[in-house]
């Protein structure tokens, strides 16, 4: 472009030299903005129901990292309807998300995906490309970190690789689920083959592993009862357990006491943890040196009814027996996901003695529509996400 003067018709090179700086700003500007590459998010900013709290952003990818984080392109996000819960619904009796953190929260921890180009310098065990599986510990301080996103990052030691037979999309419901069960079953309790275990809940995303990996441990002359709906009874007894009850057209205390008290179990595992009843009863149903462990804590709806739930599980853990407490042992212990959990669980998938069991898939567009179908209590395993098509 030439600038003209009117008095002279002659080209001013003062104007040429400002206009070219204008210039030279603008394709400096345009290059900025084609730098910053941007991912979708689904995020929240308040507790309540998905479908009225969670927003699909547009937020930069990361760029930068510290030296033993990697970015993951993510593959799948299987939903947790503990975390649901807790962190969307359950934390806003206790203060507003804005008291626990200035950022918007990103939803759900269980994720599997690929290693992209990013990774600190002391991240050694993985390359780009590697297929991964794994999960974001969650805490009040860091709910801006979550899987719902195309990409984030992640300590090495939160993932593993995926094992070659194994889908990503599978590999995304084995994490937590699995840690979890075996938290609780091995580190915590030591069972044993050929004793006899109760599961309270084995049709949800926990449970259908519990099941499984229950059966690996007691073996064939081991005992495996659980509880579930009517209509997810034959899917409960095909991953390993000898018989389900239909929780609904039961009482469960009562019918335990009716049919096991004679041969009462070694470990009960309460996945729900709604209904205390459960535990003060367990004497007639559980050995006196078995253990009741909690892993689910449904809290209600209300501050009263959450109040009274954690003053139960509080007094089930610390009330001695000469003040009314119940003489058997509980545990209500928080699950820690770590590097040597994640390789026990990669070498169960491996082995065969744990699989996924995935009751639907959604697309990252559909999350909503996802959380609908995880709330309305009608699934077996775990409700899947697919964010990115990688495989």
């Amino acid at each position: 472009a030439v600038v003209s003067t009117q008095s002279t018709g002659e080209t001013s090179n003062s104007s040429i030299s400002v206009l070219a700086c204008i210039l030279e700003q603008g394709r400096l500007q345009v290059r900025t903005q084609m730098s910053i590459l941007t991912q979708r998010q689904w995020q929240f900013r308040t507790s309540g129901e998905p479908k009225d709290v969670l927003k699909l952003d547009n937020v930069p990818i990361p760029t930068s990292c510290s030296e033993d984080e990697v970015l993951i392109q993510v593959s799948h996000v299987s939903l947790n309807l503990s975390y649901t819960r807790k962190h969307m619904n359950h934390i806003g009796l206790v203060a507003p998300i804005s008291y626990w953190t200035s950022s918007p929260c990103v939803p759900e921890a269980e994720f599997s995906g690929v290693v992209s180009n990013l990774k600190g310098d002391k991240v050694t065990e993985f390359k780009k490309g590697d297929r991964v599986f794994g999960y974001i510990p969650i805490a009040f301080e860091k709910f801006s970190v979550g899987a719902m996103t195309e990409y984030f990052l992640i300590k090495q030691h939160f993932i593993v690789k995926v094992p070659d037979h194994t889908s990503l999309r599978d590999a995304s419901c084995l994490s937590a689920s699995a840690v979890t069960a075996w938290y609780c079953m091995v580190d915590k309790w030591h069972l044993k083959e050929g004793q006899s275990v109760f599961i309270n809940a084995a049709s949800g995303s926990i449970g259908v592993v519990a099941v499984q990996l229950a059966r690996k441990i007691v073996g064939k002359n081991g005992k495996i009862i659980a509880s579930c709906s009517a209509r997810k009874i034959k899917d409960v007894e095909s991953l390993g357990a000898d018989k389900a009850i239909d929780y609904r057209e039961n009482n469960l205390p009562e019918y335990l006491k009716q049919h096991y008290s004679s041969e009462p179990f070694d470990f009960i595992i309460d996945i729900f943890g709604y209904d205390h009843t459960l535990y003060t009863n367990s004497p007639h149903y559980l050995k006196p040196t078995g253990a009741f462990y909690t892993l689910g804590v449904e809290l209600g709806d209300s501050k009263w009814s959450a109040a009274k739930r954690i003053v139960q599980l509080m007094s089930a853990m610390f009330l001695p027996t000469y003040l009314g407490g119940v003489p058997r042992t509980h545990f209500l212990t928080p699950v820690r996901v770590t590097k040597p959990r994640l390789l026990a669980v990669q070498e169960l998938i491996e082995e065969g003695s744990i699989r996924a069991v995935v009751d639907s898939v959604f697309q990252f567009e559909d999350a909503i529509a996802a959380y609908d179908k995880l709330l309305s209590g009608n699934v077996v395993g775990k409700v899947v996400v697919e964010v990115n098509k990688l495989e």
